[in-house]
């Protein structure tokens, strides 16, 4: 078409022109010049169109009609011959470009065609009648390329050039029937894109609900089942925090930590997900269902953008403006909770539900270990002693030299540890004090890798300014309880369902504590002079046979003398002593006294390892003795110690083992609030059965006792763990009484810690109680016996870690109410209707609505102020079924919606009741 105004109006001019005319002129154009289709403008809602001055074609002068005369019945047609063949289809017109014929004026042109469904070709007018607008013209004041204005210039009868605008939202659908021959006149405005224009009614497509079989509503729905039972697991594990035990561990057939940590975060993700989903989706539905409820207060477009505080919680920065209008109400606070809760869900998993190591509170368990001898069986220890010497080699001697080693080996490492200690508060001057429960603990070491720790228990007894008061004489008793060794082994046994350090990656840890007869060393070290022990040194004797000293004044026994210090005729004890009270010697005690072969001299001691019992035979007796002289400046006395082995009611014993600081075995002793004592256990079992010495620990404590070589003596060797234990005599003071040094440890003290690795060694393997219900004296391969227990261990487990992470139970409780509630809401509602606060929802809704005067100004940067506030409303019109958006304050006169096409009835229904549904505090 040529842009040319004088070549366009040369075709609409009002001499009669033949048809061959007219074809040469449109093929011309159509040849030299590209036909434009101008664009589509939309005109303010407010804005008054002049529909005089809109020019319906270039070079067409069009008499004014008034803009509110739209009297259709009185028109006559464009000009258009009755007499001529209607054409299909005629452009549209714009209102007010057609033009008042009287009804007396005949018609102005005739038309015919060769087809009657192509709009592509023009009727031929007759030669004496002007060509009114072209079927192909179908955009007015707009271009489309690039949406720049086009100014159509038109001649009036005085010459004055009209330009005119025209909104494609003023325009009335009705056909017009005024002609008499029936011809079809359509007046409207010209549409954006396209040949259907917005006012024509453009009814949806599709129902704008959906019911509860469509896929939308089935898989909204199935995802808030998901995320709904999944957050209330996810709220249990964290609540009861399960213990997964071997099921999350390093090894073979279990889920390692790496594992199962990615497994949680996986399923707390996707809950975290289905939850956003679902609940932009139950905010769309609220929002949408209130929009279209006509008494309701609509939405507004704060609250539409509420849905991206969950999908982009940054938006609430970015947007502030949204949150401060729309986060006061019911469901911007609801939505504003949901953000924040979707925000830290996965962090709130990470912390409460995800397996952490973490240390359980002591549960009651029976536990279980094997026991294979009875305590303090020095036959059993021997045989499992570590030697590469065979009993075939030495068959005699073997066992025994392997446990001296091993006694000494252990007697010397715990008390250079203890020394040690002392050592430090000697050197710092960290006097501490006369009472036992105030000392430091002995210290003792198990399988080289184990830190023992003992108790001294029984301080009344120990308490040595009364027993001087008692006696008059200095009396230095100590007792030594060690935890039962076999709990090591009880806590390492698969059997019991401990997980070990080694299956959490080397860093777990666990604590038992059991109710075991722990094995207790009672040292009693008391001073007596010559003449009071002189009943027992074989060299005073009567008939002794000895040597001669290179020391002066000192006796030498002969080498068979223990077989010579029996009792004598006629008596069934030996000689008694000013000691036989204290020390319990005597037919009043039914306890033989020990003999020495001679008198030690300064810093050396002598040891009686056979003493016999009261029937006269070697077994039975219960002590060992040691006889010892410190040097005459400190004392002129000696010393003589006994030492005796049983079973302690007060204490129990526990074990911590951790990955990082090791095993630790430690007695925990005269508690009264410890459930776990082991007289708790057996409270038919009197005392004094439990507390019965141990006979069996004298050949264990024999052998100790020659292998730390106490005994030479005899021979005045000087050895220096004799003289160490010499100078830790107590004297009698000038005045007063005497009392444990509180910068250096006690004789007792000493010995109790060299024998305390007998201990452990007795109760190794053997029975946790006090008892021995057995003939045989250790049993092949071993027995299980239970006893009670607790036990707190490191597992892989639920829950928080730290008192600080319990406030993110709040986030999974609030995540699974709202599932629930959301859960609840699709459920009572028969099906979806179509979100509009989605964009593309939206957006197709947008552009097919009237515009807004309370918008203005937000074409360019968006809405703000009180225009975040509009309240807006989807409706429909009535005949059509069209959707629309408009603001509440205002109506849309001028823009009344009309159609010819049939109307969608299912739209109408679902708006229909949907509509009209009573409001909702939502």
């Amino acid at each position: 078409m040529s842009s040319n105004p004088t070549d366009r109006r040369s075709l609409l001019h009002t001499e009669g022109s033949g048809i061959s005319d007219l074809s040469t002129t449109l093929s011309e154009g159509s040849s030299t010049e590209p036909r434009e289709r101008h664009a589509y403008h939309r005109a303010s809602s407010s804005q008054e169109l002049d529909f005089a001055s809109i020019d319906p074609s270039p070079g067409y002068s069009s008499p004014t009609v008034p803009t509110n005369t739209f009297d259709f019945e009185q028109r006559q047609g464009l000009g258009l011959s009755s007499r001529s063949h209607r054409p299909p289809s005629i452009s549209r017109v714009p209102v007010g470009g057609r033009s008042s014929v009287s009804p007396n004026q005949p018609p102005s042109a005739t038309f015919s065609t060769t087809s009657s469904k192509s709009r592509a070709s023009p009727s031929i007018p007759d030669s004496s009648n002007p060509l009114l607008t072209p079927p192909w013209h179908r955009h007015d004041a707009f271009t489309r390329e690039g949406l720049r204005p086009v100014t159509e210039h038109t001649e009036d009868g005085d010459g004055v050039s009209v330009k005119g605008k025209a909104s494609s939202f003023h325009e009335d659908l009705e056909g017009d029937t005024g002609d008499d021959d029936g011809h079809s006149r359509r007046i409207s405005m010209n549409n954006d894109n396209d040949e259907t224009r917005l006012m024509d009614g453009c009814p949806a497509k599709h129902d704008i609900h959906s019911s509860r079989r469509s896929w939308l509503s089935v898989s909204i729905l199935a995802l808030s089942i998901y995320s709904t039972v999944f957050s209330g697991i996810w709220l249990v594990l964290a609540i009861v925090q399960p213990r997964y035990g071997k099921r999350i561990r390093s090894g073979h057939g279990a889920i390692t930590l790496s594992t199962a940590s990615t497994l949680f975060a996986l399923f707390a993700k996707t809950i975290e997900l289905s939850f956003v989903t679902v609940f932009v989706t139950f905010l769309g539905q609220v929002l949408s269902r209130r929009s279209l409820i006509k008494d309701s207060r609509g939405i507004t477009i704060s609250e539409m953008a509420m849905r991206h505080w969950v999908i982009q919680p940054g938006s609430m920065i970015t947007h502030w403006e949204n949150l401060k209008h729309a986060g006061l109400s019911v469901v911007g606070a609801i939505t504003l909770t949901a953000a924040f809760v979707a925000m830290f869900y996965t962090t709130a998993s990470d912390s409460l539900v995800s397996p952490h190591l973490k240390i359980s509170q002591p549960e009651n368990r029976i536990m279980s270990t094997l026991v294979q001898m009875s305590y303090a069986n020095n036959d059993y220890i021997g045989k499992n002693c570590q030697t590469p010497i065979s009993a075939k080699v030495d068959p005699l001697e073997g066992p025994n030299t392997c446990l001296s080693i091993v006694h000494a080996g252990e007697a010397y490492h715990n008390s250079i540890s203890y020394l040690a200690t002392w050592a430090k508060i000697n050197a710092e001057g960290l006097a501490t004090s006369s009472d036992m429960n105030n000392r430091p603990r002995a210290p003792a070491m198990l399988f080289d890798n184990t830190t023992v720790t003992g108790s001294w228990i029984d301080a009344e007894y120990s308490d040595m300014a009364k027993l001087y008061d008692a006696h008059k004489r200095v009396i230095n008793n100590v007792t030594l309880a060690m935890p039962h060794a076999a709990l090591y082994y009880a806590s390492r046994d698969a059997k019991n369902e401990i997980l070990q350090p080694e299956e959490l990656g080397g860093v777990g840890e666990y604590t038992v504590r059991a109710s075991m007869a722990s094995p207790a060393l009672n040292v009693m070290c008391v001073n007596a002079n010559q003449a009071e022990l002189a009943p027992l040194i074989y060299v005073e004797f009567p008939h002794a046979k000895t040597n001669k000293s290179d020391i002066p004044n000192q006796k030498l026994p002969w080498s068979g003398y223990e077989n010579e210090a029996t009792v004598l005729p006629g008596k069934q004890f030996f000689n008694s002593t000013p000691l036989d009270d204290i020390f319990l010697w005597g037919p009043k005690y039914n306890r033989q006294p020990p003999t020495f072969g001679m008198w030690p001299i300064e810093y050396n001691s002598v040891v009686n390892v056979t003493v016999k019992s009261s029937t006269g035979g070697s077994w039975g007796a219960d002590s060992n003795y040691l006889l010892i002289k410190a040097v005459n400046t400190t004392t002129t006395d000696w010393t003589l110690c006994q030492l005796r082995s049983f079973n302690v009611p007060s204490c129990s014993s526990m074990f911590n083992m951790s990955g990082t600081s090791g095993a630790h075995l430690e007695s925990r002793c005269e508690d009264p609030t410890d459930p776990l004592a082991y007289a708790k256990s057996q409270p038919k079992t009197p005392v004094s059965e439990i507390i019965s010495p141990k006979i069996d620990y004298r050949d264990v404590g024999s052998t100790w006792i020659k292998a730390l070589a106490l005994n030479t003596g005899i021979s005045n060797a000087n050895a220096s763990n004799g003289r160490i234990l010499a100078q830790s005599i107590i004297a009698a003071p000038a005045t007063g009484s005497p009392k444990l040094d509180p910068l250096l440890p006690s004789l007792a003290e000493n010995l109790a810690v060299l024998g305390g690795n007998t201990l452990l060694m007795s109760a190794t393997h053997s029975t946790p109680f006090h008892y021995w219900n057995y003939t045989p004296a250790f049993l092949t391969p071993g027995k299980d016996m239970f006893f009670t227990a607790t036990v707190a261990s490191q597992e892989y487990t639920s829950g928080p870690t730290q008192d600080w992470q319990k406030m993110f139970y709040v986030v999974l409780i609030l995540v699974f109410v709202t599932n629930i509630f959301c859960l609840v809401y699709f459920f009572l509602r028969s099906g979806l209707v179509t979100d509009f606060t989605e964009p593309q929802n939206l957006f197709a809704l947008a552009v097919n609505s009237p515009p807004s005067s309370r918008l203005g100004g937000s074409c360019g940067g968006g809405p703000e102020g009180d225009q975040l506030n509009i309240d807006w409303h989807v409706k429909q019109e009535d005949s059509s079924g069209h959707f629309f958006i408009k603001d509440g304050g205002n109506d849309i006169h001028g823009h009344e919606l009309r159609t010819r096409r049939q109307p969608n009835v299912r739209s109408m229904t679902s708006y229909s009741k949907l509509s009209v549904q009573r409001r909702s505090w939502l």
